[in-house]
């Protein structure tokens, strides 16, 4: 006889706690992650960035020829020879006594004319004597302005307004006829001038400059759009005073050779231009203006050839450019104040920097650049 046995199997059937278990992991997981993600998102970071001008100065040389070669401009190399002449003035000067002289007023307060000679004497209170220049008549009950002049010569005549008897009238006559000045009387101390090497040599270095804007201001362009540079390369001057001669004034007159160089006005500006553009750091830097107009001098010419080299000088005003890939916020990811700090400040134009970080607490900054703020502001 056959005895079988059944074996029935259980299926596990998962209880309610387990369950429990599964959606309490996930919760405090998906708390934890959401935790985490805020935190990350929370984190912020300002930076200020004080940033100042700086100037920079392109300095290069430029070739001038007719027919514009690589390199070069196009422009007209000429020389001529200037003549002319010009007016100057001594800056020394001897002092010598002189007769003062002035006006008065001669009042007659009289019903009878009155005449006075040339040489009639005016005398102030102060004893300071003074003549007529000339003779006067002084109508009855009227006035005349009358020239006098110092009876001595030296600074003691040159007084102010003064109150004036004529001694050569009777003492009751000077009650009624008398004079007044209304100006100081001057002329007793005269400065005249003396020529010497010195005012020579400066008037020499002037006279040159002179022919140059008087040279500038009678040239006419041989196209439009260029400009001119001149320079004076000798000059045979001779002055019609010589040195230690008493003058009010001399005159220098001579023959200067002048070289004038006419050149493209845009395209040495493009040049210029180009050169500041390669001294900036497109990265970091921005020109904020160019300074005036550039300066430009000769160095060289062969008239001959028909070329010039100029030396051209420009200046620009360039700072920090807010934009620029160098204080981008990418630049500040999980980096410390310090961090930050030490790298902005070794940058140029930056004088300044505050970091600041949200919450307080954070060591780092965020590494997400978009909770990065960097502001860039402009000091003088």
């Amino acid at each position: 006889m056959i005895v079988r046995h059944s074996e029935t199997r259980t299926h596990f059937e998962p209880s309610v706690k387990f369950y429990r278990t599964i959606a309490l992991s996930f919760l405090f997981i998906t708390i934890v992650l959401l935790g985490l993600i805020i935190f990350i998102t929370s984190k912020k970071a300002s930076i200020v960035i004080l940033a100042k001008e700086d100037a920079k100065t392109a300095n290069l040389s430029i070739n001038v020829g007719a027919g514009g070669t690589v390199g070069a401009i196009k422009g007209v190399v000429t020389t001529s020879i200037f003549t002319g002449s010009e007016k100057f003035y001594p800056t020394t000067f001897d002092s010598s006594e002189s007769v003062a002289t002035g006006e008065v007023i001669i009042y007659n307060k009289s019903n009878v004319d009155q005449a006075l000679v040339k040489t009639t004497r005016f005398l102030t209170p102060e004893q300071v004597m003074f003549r007529l220049s000339e003779r006067v008549n002084v109508p009855a009950g009227g006035q005349v302005i009358a020239p006098v002049y110092a009876d001595r010569a030296g600074a003691s005549s040159e007084i102010g307004p003064a109150p004036f008897i004529i001694p050569g009238l009777s003492e009751d006559r000077q009650k009624f006829i008398y004079a007044e000045s209304k100006s100081a009387m001057t002329g007793g101390v005269k400065k005249n001038g003396v020529l010497t090497a010195t005012d020579l040599a400066t008037a020499e270095k002037s006279y040159q400059e002179k022919v140059k804007q008087k040279f500038v201001s009678q040239a006419v362009a041989p196209a439009e759009g260029m400009s001119l540079v001149v320079v004076v390369l000798s000059t045979n001057a001779t002055a019609d005073h010589k040195v230690g001669d008493t003058i009010a004034e001399f005159v220098l007159s001579g023959e200067s050779r002048v070289v004038a160089v006419w050149y493209e006005t845009s395209a040495l500006k493009e040049m210029v231009a180009r050169e500041i553009g390669s001294q900036v750091d497109l990265e970091l830097e921005k020109v904020v203006t160019v300074s005036g107009e550039p300066q430009i001098t000769l160095s060289a010419q062969d008239v001959d050839a028909g070329t010039a080299q100029l030396s051209v000088s420009q200046e620009a005003r360039v700072t920090l450019d807010s934009d620029g890939s160098k204080v981008a916020p990418r630049q500040f990811l999980d980096k410390t104040k310090e961090e930050i700090e030490r790298y902005l400040l070794g940058l140029g134009h930056v004088s300044a920097v505050d970091v600041k970080f949200s919450p307080s607490w954070m060591r780092k900054s965020p590494s997400v650049p978009d909770n990065i703020k960097v502001v860039v502001k402009q000091v003088k």
